[in-house]
């Protein structure tokens, strides 16, 4: 009785045991994982009935099955339905346009996906995801029309334009270029007007910019900035280097600087700072310069230029430098701010309410200080001797911001004034012109103001 008891409790305990190593095994064997099939797409689609859609599928192991169907909410109509053979773990469907789907009247459907991979697991018959998506369907491109515009830009210039820009499913709007920079509309005024302030890069010998407007569907609207195209000429310089500025201002700036890099000669290391350096700078500035806020902008003014009482032009905006030793070119840049001098560390001031953006060594900028001015307006101040504000200073009329010098790639006292708009450096001489800040900004921003008020 005892042995025929006993050996009943081994089988029984032999029988737990198996169903706990195969409940074991089934629960973390991969042939049995419960993870259910991911489906990667917006929850809210927006579809101009043109453009294909994408749906991506995943699984941690792998696909089995899919389909995707629409709906209006009375007919389903199956677009695609796919059996794996070969084990995926990820497939990416682009669905085109069904010819029916031309003649939808309603501005809403909806997708139903569904997913099953090729687990075990629910008896064999997998994991299995389904989702519905809503599908607002949208042919219709942004309206866009301009309000006003300056008449003229020159080369290296800039000009103002204010356009309207409306859809109820507006997703971006930019300013792109000929020469390369898309800019970003600043909002005006009221609810769906714009702003652009657009600079003519002087490195160009053209200037075309457009409103490109496109909603969440990816309709696109075009708008051409029209303006009268003036192409200013330029001063060119062939300047000789010598061996006393060689072997003085670039050995010592290329000592301060310190680069890792193989420059032996004092012509090498001109060559580095007066291209590589220089492009480094620049880039920093452009940078800087080209994050302009988005706040409503409903008036503007600003007052002209003059950061240095007294000052007299030692150098041109635009003037294009070729450089040469020995009889041979070897490097050239352009000068992109007018250089004014005085007496010696004497004082800059601010010309205006302005933000400090900007405090920093930057090359052979040396001392540099930023300041913004709204509109996509940035004023640039180098090779000061000492700045005296600090980074997120807001900074007023008369303000002394700092003295002039000879820090960075400068050979004198002097101070290197720019102009930026939205990172691209343009004529200081425009916003040292009281009539072209009139005709140019504030006549275009009252005009535009009285016909959106007309218009509504």
């Amino acid at each position: 009785m005892n042995k025929r008891g006993n050996g009943g409790t081994i089988v029984f305990m032999s029988i737990l045991i198996l169903l706990g190593v195969a409940g074991y095994f089934i629960y973390n064997s991969t042939m049995f994982e419960r993870e259910k099939p991911k489906i990667v797409i917006e929850d809210v689609l927006y579809w101009n009935l043109k453009e294909p859609l994408n749906f991506k599928i995943t699984d941690n192991e792998k696909l089995k099955f899919y389909k995707i169907a629409l709906t209006d909410g009375q007919n389903d109509i199956v677009l695609s339905s796919n059996v794996l053979n070969e084990p995926k773990k990820e497939v990416t469907e682009e669905l085109k346009v069904p010819k029916w789907a031309l003649s939808i009247n309603k501005k809403e459907l909806y997708f139903v996906v569904e997913a099953v991979d090729g687990s075990n697991w629910n008896f064999f018959q997998g994991n299995k995801e389904v989702k519905n998506f809503k599908v607002i369907i949208d042919t219709k491109k942004p309206n866009t029309y301009l309000i006003n515009s300056s008449y003229k830009i020159t080369r290296g210039g800039s000009a103002l334009s204010i356009f309207r820009a409306e859809d109820e499913n507006l997703d971006s709007i930019t300013i792109e270029t000929n020469y390369g920079k898309n800019l970003t509309p600043i909002p005006f005024y009221k609810k769906g007007y714009y702003l652009i302030l657009a600079p003519w890069n002087i490195d160009s010998n053209e200037f075309n910019a457009k409103v490109v407007a496109k909603d969440k569907a990816g309709n696109i609207s075009i708008l051409p900035l029209k303006h009268f195209i003036e192409n200013k000429k330029y001063k060119s310089s062939n300047i000789t280097l010598k061996d006393d500025f060689l072997n003085g201002k670039i050995t010592s700036l290329f000592e301060e600087l310190n680069p890792e890099v193989d420059a032996q000669t004092p012509l090498e290391k001109f060559m580095y700072i007066n291209e590589k350096e220089r492009q480094k700078n620049e880039d920093l500035i452009h940078e800087i310069t080209s994050k302009v806020p988005q706040n409503l902008i409903d008036n503007f003014s600003i007052e002209l230029f003059y950061p240095l009482r007294n000052g007299a032009s030692v150098a041109s905006f635009g003037d294009k430098r070729y450089f040469f030793y020995n009889n041979k070119q070897v490097s050239q840049s352009s000068h992109v701010g007018l250089d004014l001098a005085s007496t010696e560390i004497a004082d800059i001031t601010a010309n205006d309410s302005a933000e400090v953006v900007y405090v920093g060594f930057n090359g052979i900028y040396g001392n540099m200080l930023i300041l913004y001015h709204g509109l996509g307006i940035f004023s640039l101040y180098a090779h000061c001797s000492s700045v005296l504000v600090s980074k997120g200073n807001i900074v007023k009329k008369g303000d002394i911001i700092a003295k002039t010098g000879k820090t960075g790639l400068a050979i004198g006292d002097h101070l290197h004034f720019g102009i930026l708009i939205q990172g691209v450096e343009v004529r200081p001489e425009e916003w040292m012109d009281k009539s072209w800040i009139k005709t140019n900004i504030y006549e275009i921003i009252e005009n535009a103001k009285k016909l959106i008020d007309n218009a509504s």
